[in-house]
Order: structure tokens, then sequence, then C-alpha cells
């Protein structure tokens, strides 16, 4: 009965060693920069918005985090 207990352990600690190493998931980040028009001085302005991104098998659909804000430097 030992036997077949240290076989195990000893199967499963191999198979464990036995599993390919996985970079991390790479990470991608789009920044997009439009004019805009706003109701104060000086009308015209650049808004941005980001989009980040996992890239993994996925079947899942992405849905935005946001919505752009127009800034005024």
């Amino acid at each position: 009965m030992q036997v077949k207990a240290i076989l195990f352990a000893f199967t499963q600690a191999l198979a464990a060693l036995a599993l390919e190493r996985r970079d991390p998931p790479t990470v991608l980040t789009a920044k997009r920069v439009y004019h805009t028009i706003i109701e104060q001085s000086p009308f015209l302005v650049e808004a941005t918005s980001t989009v980040v991104w996992t890239q993994s098998p996925s079947i899942t659909e992405a849905l935005p985090t946001d919505i752009p804000v127009p800034t005024i430097d």
C-alpha cells in the first residue's frame, strides 16, 4: 500500500514539473486624441480616450470602460 502512495506522489510531482511555463499575458494600450467642441472658450479642444486590454484567448466581447471627457489645457 505504501508503494502505491509513494508512486502516486512521485507521479503527481513529475506531472507538476512537466507543465509548460507560460509568459504573462500581453497588456496593450491605445490612446485616441480627437478634436471636440465645448461651450467655453477656446471652444475647440482636444479630448482623449484610452483603451486598455489584455491579449488572451477569450470568447467574450469587450465593453467600454467610460465615456471620454473633454479637458481644457
